[in-house]
């Protein structure tokens, strides 16, 4: 997989170089705005499940708006909910084929946003971690408040997720994908 080397994450491109087809189900985890939300929903289609699931009610709502303009406001569901609880998407076990969790882990309890997203990922499924690289640089937060890629890979190990295989989404971050 060649995910392409850009200042930042083009989200189409992103789920794509990922391998995200029709009919499967995608969760964000700390979903924001969503950004990668529509172009998911793009891609899996009527047959497919887009969850974006975030803490701020402002934030939700810019991702309903974003996908009504989009024309996948079927596809794409929003649920406001605290990750940081346990079971705190409120999500059932299982549902998704694809979890993402971006540029969330610094701000949050990371052990238990990894747990919520081994938990939300069917087996045989992929955790999708983009977190921002441990160096200074002129975007991202301070990077005293960023998790080094080795410190994500013993949280996912804790968790009981697997690397399958590291990426670089950007000039700015580092990918993993971790087998639930």
């Amino acid at each position: 997989m060649a995910v392409a080397q850009q200042s930042f994450i083009r989200p189409d491109e992103f789920w794509q170089d990922l391998g995200l087809r029709g009919g499967q189900t995608v969760v964000h985890l700390g979903c924001g705005a969503g950004y990668y939300l529509v172009p998911a929903a793009q891609i899996v289609g009527r047959a497919g499940k887009v969850y974006g699931i975030d803490v701020l009610t402002n934030a939700l709502e810019e991702t309903e708006n974003k996908a009504e303009r989009a024309g996948v406001a079927d596809i794409v569901h929003t649920v406001r909910a605290d990750l940081e609880n346990n079971h705190g998407s409120s999500l059932p076990p299982e549902v998704a084929d694809w979890t993402l969790v971006a540029n969330i882990l610094y701000q949050a309890i990371p052990e238990k946003i990894l747990e919520e997203a081994r938990r939300v990922t069917k087996r045989g499924g992929t955790v999708v971690v983009v977190e921002w690289q441990p160096a200074a640089s002129s975007v991202g937060p301070p990077s005293a408040d960023r998790l080094t890629k080795n410190e994500v890979l013993d949280l996912a190990q804790q968790a009981r997720l697997k690397l399958i295989k590291e990426f670089k989404p950007s000039p700015y971050h580092y990918g993993l994908l971790l087998a639930a």
